[in-house]
């Protein structure tokens, strides 16, 4: 496996290249100054893995039956996603 140095700007200038040349096997170090700040490297194929199904897992059926009070409110217009707060009062339980 070769291996590259780049410095943090040069890095950034060519960063798609480097993650193509990491993906394909090379090792790269980016450093700054002299001292070591990452290294890029190829995926791991074993740590991989497909999506599966969350079947597996057993999950209630009525896992999402109860009112979502944050829902509720962005549908009774108490909530705007363009700020993120509250608009009206908090809904206490």
């Amino acid at each position: 496996m070769s291996g590259a140095s780049y410095k943090v700007s040069e890095a950034r200038a060519h960063f798609s290249e480097l993650l193509e040349r990491a993906r394909e096997g090379e090792e790269i170090l980016i450093t700054k100054g002299k001292e070591p700040q990452a290294r890029l490297m190829p995926p791991d194929a074993s740590a991989r893995r497909e999506a599966a199904p969350l079947k597996h897992l057993k999950l209630p059926e009525d896992l999402f039956d109860d009112e979502d009070p944050e829902q509720a409110a962005i549908e009774a217009g108490d909530y705007t996603d363009e700020v993120g707060i509250w608009v009206g009062k908090p809904q206490t339980e």
